[in-house]
């Protein structure tokens, strides 16, 4: 039977086409036929799809990554019809997204060393929300101590080269110092730095997050029906780049009954404190109980609300600690040498006396 158009044979592949002109991509009707692979049965492919029988496809347990070839037809004129055999050029080494920028947000940092044992500005910190039994959540909640940390949109970080403002934020398990989570306490109208901070101030926090020559500020504003928490609706807590009235906070002691006088006292490092919103007067909120979806893993939600027992006093979901490094190692923090002393200190059993009777 003699063909009806062109056709190509390059050995084990052979390719018949229409002669009626040139091929058209789109075209649903027009075919091409794959019938000389070995052993490979006549199938009937559309023009720019690759093509695989099951008669000739190697059995699974011989299939290696990055071995296995498609024959992929490429539409065109006459002249221009190629074949190729593509491989796989993607093996588990190739970063994908925006993987520069991740490297920068989980960069291991170096936290600032109180010597007085209180913060001064300028300090480098992390702002810890200290382990607590919820009793009145019910459900699944996140536990343990949960620093807060900037949270850039995954889709948002795949589509731009640049970092999208204001930028989210969310409360991570991980209590290691990395460039997500490390906050610079910064003075407001003058050059303070190395001074104390003191209860009653006026601060702001920065982030640079790991990057050079970028300073991001902890900043918040009422809520509207356009801006609030993704989760509970209340008032949002982000992360901008301008610097305004709307980026400053005041540290306000834990016991109601003596804020009035530690106001203007030094703010002690790593010891649980109140983070107060000027603009809004809320306090900064970590929610165990609703979790965000990030491409960090899941994370609670933060937000500026201030949650108040039947006391009038505030709940630990607004206990925060600025944590400061360890002198004796700069890789970790205050808080986990407190934590290994009191497992050290548990672990050593009191000797007990018996006395003859």
């Amino acid at each position: 039977m003699e063909p009806t158009g062109s056709q190509l044979d390059s050995g084990s592949l052979s390719l018949t086409w229409p002669s009626s002109g040139p091929m058209d991509i789109a075209g649903s009707a027009q075919r091409l036929e794959v019938a000389s692979l070995t052993g490979c049965t006549r199938a009937r492919t559309p023009i720019g799809q690759r093509c695989w029988t099951s008669t000739n496809a190697p059995p699974p347990s011989s299939r290696r990554p990055g071995k296995l070839k498609t024959a992929v037809v490429e539409g065109g004129r006459r002249s221009g019809l190629q074949v190729t055999m593509a491989q796989n050029l993607y093996g588990p080494r190739v970063r994908m997204g925006n993987w520069n920028e991740d490297a920068y947000l989980e960069e291991v940092m170096q936290l600032s060393v109180s010597e007085d044992g209180y913060i001064h500005y300028g300090d480098q910190v992390m702002l810890v929300n200290p382990d607590h039994p919820e009793r009145e959540e019910a459900g699944v909640f996140l536990g343990g101590d949960l620093s807060l940390c900037m949270t850039p949109d995954e889709m948002h970080a795949h589509l731009s080269d640049e970092l999208q403002l204001p930028c989210g934020l969310s409360a991570a398990q991980a209590i290691a110092p990395v460039g997500r989570s490390t906050f610079v306490v910064l003075s407001v109208g003058r050059d303070a730095t190395g001074q104390v901070l003191r209860y009653g101030q006026d601060f702001c926090l920065g982030i640079t997050g790991g990057f050079e020559n970028k300073m991001l500020y902890l900043s918040s504003d009422h809520r509207t029906l356009l801006k609030s928490a993704k989760k509970s609706w209340l008032q949002e807590v982000h992360l901008t780049d301008e610097l305004s009235h709307l980026a400053r906070w005041q540290a306000t002691f834990l016991d109601p009954q003596l804020r009035l006088e530690h106001e203007g006292l030094p703010v002690q490092a790593n010891e649980k404190i109140l983070i107060y919103h000027c603009h809004t007067n809320q306090a900064l909120a970590v929610h165990r109980q609703l979790f965000l979806r990030t491409y960090f893993g899941k994370e609670a939600e933060v937000a500026a609300h201030t949650h108040l027992d039947s006391h009038r006093a505030e709940k630990p979901k607004n206990y925060w600690m600025l944590v400061t490094g360890n002198p004796t190692d700069a890789s970790s923090t205050m808080l986990g040498l407190r934590r290994q002393s009191a497992e050290d200190a548990g672990a050593v059993e009191p000797a007990v006396v018996r006395h003859p009777q």
